[in-house]
């Protein structure tokens, strides 16, 4: 099983560092302190056997120097400390304080030196934990002096210390990632506006800005945002212009073409030729008149200009709405479930109306002709389901064909624009919606609209 591997965040990779800086610090401190305490106590322990074995081994030469007094006798009468192991060798025999103690080959790391005539102080692993070792010479005795002290007290210590700074690294670590959080939330939030502000703009709320700032390292992008959005609207409001001049300047001419044409059709001296060449004009002229409005409903779309102000409607309604307004039969409504209230929606009424009604257009032309229209109520959404009774479109062709001027075949080719289906994409786009093709039961096409009712709506673009 594989699995996806989630790029981090920049809030995360912030918070990251800061936990590895913590980490890093408080590792080196707490390290330096274990070995900086570990070589004193080391040392102080060194120093305490040193002063122990020579007092010891100043009363052991004392006792020796007693005439007929006996090794061991000497060493049973000292009561040697806690831990601690003493040896004397004389004569080149062996004796301890302990007779269940351990041998006198703890003694083996500062032999030589005591041979050699000077005191030794080293450590033996041979314990558990490790101990000191304290030789000593006694020249006036013909003796040597071994005092091994086991270190469980400084091993407990340093134990003790080395949990300690585990711990304190661990709490200097966690709390250096917390404050990377609460550093990375604080440094970020001004990205969290303008990316608040970004989706707002892109959503179509155009009059969206970001509050002036006194931060000079903010100040310059809160500007160039704002002078962005600025320009963003400026456009829009030139394209709303120039569609409005578009279709002021274009309709005129084409309204005299059209009456012109109209007197020339009910002529009655035209030649068969003359009467075949004006009806050609007159399907090109209605042709040319339907791509003209969508063209120009198209860019009011695009610019995101509104034609009246979002209402709340019944989907039902609006379904009637459209077949009337397109001289089509109630009886072509059907709704799911068939007892329940009609979903309320927040629409553009015009904007939906048309869109519906390109719909029902394209179901005549290219579908064979409406075959019905059923709204299902899915709660949170509505699916409204234009079906027609035509071959159905290919599954590779189901996106494409809201693509501008694209077409996927029909049985009229020829008598639209092109731009039906994406005057319907554009306009439930811009109610936050989707629209979709997909294959009817029974055989056709069925094109469904998908809009929030009004419990989930966002609201329209402007």
């Amino acid at each position: 099983m594989t699995g996806v591997r989630r790029k981090r965040g920049l809030r995360s990779a912030v918070t990251l560092a800061f936990a590895l800086g913590a980490l890093a610090l408080s590792a080196s401190l707490a390290l330096g302190t274990y070995f900086s305490a570990r070589h004193f106590l080391v040392e102080q322990r060194e120093r305490t056997a040193t002063r122990q074995a020579f007092a010891d081994g100043a009363l052991v030469r004392d006792s020796l120097l007693t005439s007929g007094a006996q090794v061991s006798d000497v060493l049973g009468s000292i009561s040697a400390p806690a831990g601690s192991f003493i040896y004397v060798r004389r004569h080149g025999t062996w004796y301890a304080s302990s007779l269940d103690g351990p041998g006198p080959e703890l003694t083996t790391e500062v032999q030589a030196a005591v041979e050699d005539g000077s005191a030794g102080v080293g450590w033996t692993d041979a314990t558990s934990p490790h101990a000191v070792v304290v030789g000593i010479p006694i020249p006036a005795v013909d003796a040597e002096y071994y005092e091994v002290a086991v270190a469980d007290e400084l091993d407990r210590t340093l134990r003790t210390l080395a949990v300690a700074l585990g711990i304190c690294a661990a709490l200097t670590t966690i709390a250096g990632a917390g404050l990377g959080r609460t550093a990375s939330r604080r440094v970020l939030a001004p990205l969290r506006d303008v990316t608040s502000a970004a989706v707002r703009v892109s959503g179509g709320d155009v009059t969206t800005r970001l509050k002036d700032t006194d931060d000079p390292d903010l100040a310059a992008l809160v500007g160039a945002f704002n002078n962005m959005v600025d320009a963003v609207h400026d456009r829009i409001e030139r394209d709303a212009r120039f569609a409005a001049d578009v279709s002021h300047e274009l309709r005129t001419p084409v309204t005299t073409l059209t009456t012109s044409l109209s007197l020339l059709q009910r002529a009655t001296d035209l030649s068969p030729r003359s009467t075949r060449a004006v009806q050609l004009m007159t399907d090109e002229l209605t042709r040319f008149r339907r791509a003209l409005e969508d063209l120009v409903a198209l860019g009011r779309l695009d610019a995101g200009v509104p034609e009246v102000r979002p209402s709340v409607l019944g989907a039902r309604d609006l379904v009637s709405q459209a077949l009337q307004a397109t001289d089509r039969p109630a009886a072509l409504l059907s709704y799911e479930p068939a007892r329940s209230s009609d979903p309320m929606i927040v629409v553009e009424r015009p904007q939906m109306v048309r869109a519906l009604a390109n719909l029902f257009m394209n179901a005549d032309i290219h579908g064979g002709g409406l075959t019905g229209v059923r709204v299902v109520d899915g709660g949170d959404y509505v699916d409204i389901q234009v079906e027609d009774c035509g071959p159905g479109v290919p599954p590779e062709e189901r996106s494409r064909i809201f693509e501008r001027f694209a077409r996927a075949g029909g049985e009229k080719l020829g008598t639209g624009s092109g731009l039906g289906l994406s005057i319907v994409e554009q306009t439930v786009r811009n109610h936050h919606g989707d629209v979709w093709c997909t294959e009817r039961g029974g055989g056709g096409a069925a094109f469904v609209v998908r809009l929030p009712t009004t419990t989930h709506a966002t609201g329209v673009a402007p």
